[in-house]
Parts: C-alpha cells; sequence; structure tokens
C-alpha cells in the first residue's frame, strides 16, 4: 500500500488525510485478525453496508451484524493474509477509490470447498485478481460503506512454503506499525 502512503505524505485536508490514515489501520488489523478494532465506534458508523460485486453477482452485507460474521469467517477459515500489487488510490471528502492486483493466501481446503480445480487440500494457495474499491465515510473518518468489485481474470496457484505469509508474521511485523485512530483535525 505504497501508494496509500505517497498519497498521505502530500495531503493537507484534514479529513483525507483521516480517510487514508483510518484506511491503513483498517488494511492492518484486517491482515492480523484483529477485525474488532475494525468494527470499533471510532472506525465504522453503526450500521455499515459492504457491497461486494462478484463475477457470480452482488453479495450485501448489510449492518453490523453481517459485518463481524464476514471479518470472524477470514480469521476461521485462514485467509485473511492480502497483499496488493500495482496500486493506485485517490481520496476525496466522500471516501477513497483504489484500483490494485490483490493476492490472497487460502487453505486449498478452503479452495476445494469453493470449487476450485486443485491437486492438494493441505498446501497453500494465492489468488490473484483485478479490484476496485469504493469506500465512504462520514465526516469523523468513520467507514459507512464497502463497495468492492472483484475482475474476472482471477487466477489460482499452489505457493511454495517459503512465500507463505502468515497472520502470525502479519501481526509480528505490522501491529508495531498500526496507526492510531485519526479524526479529522487532530493528528497525533
Amino acid at each position: 500500500m505504497s501508494e496509500v502512503n505517497d498519497l498521505m505524505a502530500v495531503t493537507d485536508n484534514p479529513l483525507h488525510w483521516s480517510i487514508l490514515n483510518n484506511y491503513v489501520r483498517h488494511a492492518i488489523l484486517e491482515l492480523c485478525g484483529d477485525w474488532r478494532l475494525i468494527v470499533a465506534p471510532d472506525m465504522m458508523v453503526p450500521h455499515p453496508i459492504y457491497r461486494f460485486h462478484e463475477p457470480m453477482g452482488l453479495r450485501l452485507l448489510d449492518g453490523m451484524e453481517a459485518v463481524c460474521a464476514e471479518y470472524a469467517s477470514y480469521v476461521a477459515r485462514e485467509n485473511a493474509v492480502i497483499f496488493h500489487t500495482e496500486g493506485h488510490v485517490a481520496v476525496g471528502d466522500f471516501g477513497f477509490i483504489t484500483e490494485f492486483k490483490q493476492h490472497r493466501f487460502w487453505p486449498g481446503k478452503e479452495l476445494k470447498t469453493m470449487g476450485d480445480d486443485i491437486d492438494d487440500e493441505n498446501a497453500t494457495y494465492l489468488t490473484t485478481l483485478t479490484q476496485m474499491m469504493c469506500w465512504l465515510y462520514d465526516d469523523k473518518a468513520r467507514l459507512i460503506e464497502e463497495r468492492v468489485y472483484r475482475g474476472r481474470d482471477r487466477s489460482v496457484r499452489k505457493c511454495l512454503p517459503e512465500e507463505v505469509v502468515s497472520t502470525k508474521e502479519c501481526r509480528d511485523k505490522l501491529m508495531p506499525l498500526l496507526p492510531e485512530v485519526s479524526t479529522p483535525g487532530v493528528r497525533k
């Protein structure tokens, strides 16, 4: 997410900076499996909406209970570790828009359950696809809605063991970098 850090470095609008900061915080917490801090009242409105536009259709999460269940499933399914390449981002009073290549680690057993043709349920696989997102925020830089658009270019490949990044590794490397929640006009 270097593109987000680069944009933060030149952003002087307090709301825009807080939105980007809180997105970085959100991403780190998601990768580390600490989703309960994502849905905290200082990060998210009481009734969030998530819209996942996927090749098979729209998947709607309406309200806090549905959003919490989604994040809990990432931890339970061991697929919370994601990284981005080829990223672009723009921020405005509404929130931000970003496009990138998403790479996500998956246990083979999960992909098999989803219908993917894999040869080893005990291996870890990497899925890659193009993704665009538009996230809407309120004037306190709290997340209102995620709109996620996933491309049809999804690929799946088996990882070598040394390629796999675990949630624990993410925690060890990223939690020391976790920014505080930012409210517009209050930079720490």
